[in-house]
């Protein structure tokens, strides 16, 4: 089987922003995170900066200036997986802010989340896709949190390498849409913007053409593709792939500006 037949397994459950719910089930873990969220916000808010600052550059990777531009969530995840995340993405060559931007929309740091789809942890991996880059990279135990983590850092990695004759800005949002509606779907929106005379290697052309992968564009598709459908199959859930890349750019943009390279 080629790869890419298995890498966009991926669940495109994920956290939406405008009225959105979420799709993992509650388990006893995240009862205690939460209580963690409350704790760690009172503790910016009673010590002030200084302290607290102290405290975390001490013990994580958060610069002491950085402190009061993060929310509570952030601060709890870096605080205990911060040098993880860190680590794993100079490894792969991704920039950890966005490694970071992506695990908290698709899981709102919760490491026992789980989709309706399967989708698993912190970077929400579909059990065949994680066993498959686990068999590429040798990599054992796929079941705790700081592998699961990995596994994500490594798929974000072969995406943007998928998306190398883009633009910076532009490789980092396409990847970004594979990581949520699958490699092949991004490249059946590609070869639409192509047919169309748009460019495949700007976003803004994917995020056009994407909508038209849907059933009822079936009669454009039957002059594009010699089966007469998308390769990946038809796709109606475009809306949800384009607001998770602009949630996780948001993100992204704001710890760019508020966390160190």
């Amino acid at each position: 089987m080629k790869r890419r037949d298995i890498r966009p397994s991926l669940s495109v459950a994920s956290e939406t922003i405008n009225g959105g719910k979420m799709r993992y089930h509650v388990k006893p873990g995240l009862v205690l995170r939460l209580s963690a969220i409350v704790v760690a916000g009172l503790a910016i808010i009673l010590t002030g900066e200084t302290d607290a600052a102290r405290y975390t550059y001490q013990n994580t990777i958060i610069p002491e200036n950085s402190i009061t531009k993060l929310d509570p969530q952030t601060y709890v995840f870096l605080t205990e997986y911060g040098k993880q995340l860190k680590s794993l993405s100079s490894a792969y060559r991704v920039d950890w802010r966005l490694a970071l931007a992506v695990l908290r929309q698709e899981s709102s740091f919760d490491p026992e989340a789980v989709s309706d789809a399967g989708a698993e942890g912190f970077m929400q991996i579909m059990p065949v896709t994680g066993d498959y880059i686990a068999s590429l990279y040798n990599i054992t135990d796929i079941s705790n949190p700081v592998t699961n983590i990995k596994l994500g850092v490594i798929h974000l990695h072969d995406l943007l390498h998928d998306f190398s004759d883009s633009s910076p800005k532009n490789r980092l949002q396409l990847a970004v849409a594979a990581y949520n509606c699958g490699l092949t779907r991004v490249q059946d929106a590609q070869t639409v913007a192509k047919f169309l005379g748009d460019s495949p290697n700007q976003w803004s052309s994917i995020k056009a053409t994407l909508p038209l992968l849907s059933f009822r564009y079936s009669p454009l598709h039957a002059h594009i593709w010699s089966a007469g459908r998308p390769t990946g199959g038809y796709f109606g859930g475009s809306h949800e792939t384009i607001s998770y890349v602009e949630n996780v750019m948001r993100y992204y943009n704001i710890y760019r500006n508020a966390l160190q390279r």
